[in-house]
């Protein structure tokens, strides 16, 4: 579970951070817009997590809700250390 876990979550972190490269390409006006996937990928997992502690378990490809939330919620705090480094680094 934990390797499928930490899988999962490094994937997360990879496309979000083409779409991140992708978002900042398309947008040079609002740099806050950079930071909405993480938001919307951090807020997807904690309703994934509260759904699991909750409700019954449910499994996806062999991993349980709460450990999708945890993986979303582990690339949500990658991308928002990588995306503040880089757009400082761009702000300088």
């Amino acid at each position: 579970m934990f390797v499928t876990t930490v899988t999962i979550g490094l994937v997360l972190v990879v496309v979000l951070m083409l779409f991140n490269i992708v978002l900042s390409k398309l947008s040079s006006k609002d740099r806050y817009i950079l930071y909405m996937p993480g938001v919307v990928l951090f807020a997807t997992g904690l309703i994934l997590f509260i759904v699991a502690t909750i409700g019954d378990k449910i499994v996806i490809t062999g991993l349980g809700l709460g450990g999708w939330g945890i993986a979303c919620m582990f690339a949500a705090a990658i991308d928002f250390t990588v995306t503040s480094i880089v757009d400082t680094y761009t702000h300088s």
